[in-house]
């Protein structure tokens, strides 16, 4: 397994980009925003997901692009799946931000476990920031 780790957006957010070493398959943890440099870190990746943390704006605004650039599938929580498509929710509104909305294509719940090749990903719920804060394990 390759991780790589990069700073994005205002308010220098983390993104990680989880790549199997066996299979070339990648997934984006949290994606703040779809730019050149968000390009240039996810590069010719085979990008298979997005994996949210949580709904929160300045981590899924660039989701949107990302998953139509690369074809990658978006995964979040359900108790977070109404963020994706609401500035409010998302707090995008009360930061003067653009949300793009982004639609899920996989819900999530505390135990799941999305192979990314030959990687397994378990979902952990950590409730407390959002309802649906989430964490991977790898």
């Amino acid at each position: 397994m390759k991780v790589k780790q990069q700073h994005f957006g205002s308010i220098n957010n983390n993104c990680y980009l989880i790549t199997d070493e066996t299979t070339g398959k990648s997934a984006l943890v949290d994606c703040t925003e779809a730019s050149d440099k968000m390009y240039d870190f996810i590069g010719n990746a085979d990008l298979e997901y997005i994996l949210l943390t949580h709904g929160h704006f300045d981590h899924i605004i660039g989701a949107r692009d990302v998953k139509e650039k690369y074809g990658a599938k978006v995964v979040v929580s359900a108790p977070d799946e109404p963020m994706l498509s609401s500035g409010k929710l998302s707090l995008a509104s009360f930061m003067d931000a653009v949300q793009n909305n982004v639609k899920s294509d996989i819900v999530v719940s505390d135990g799941d476990v999305i192979n990314l090749g030959s990687l397994e990903i378990k979902v952990i719920a950590t409730p407390g920031h959002t309802k649906g804060s989430v964490c991977y394990l790898v």
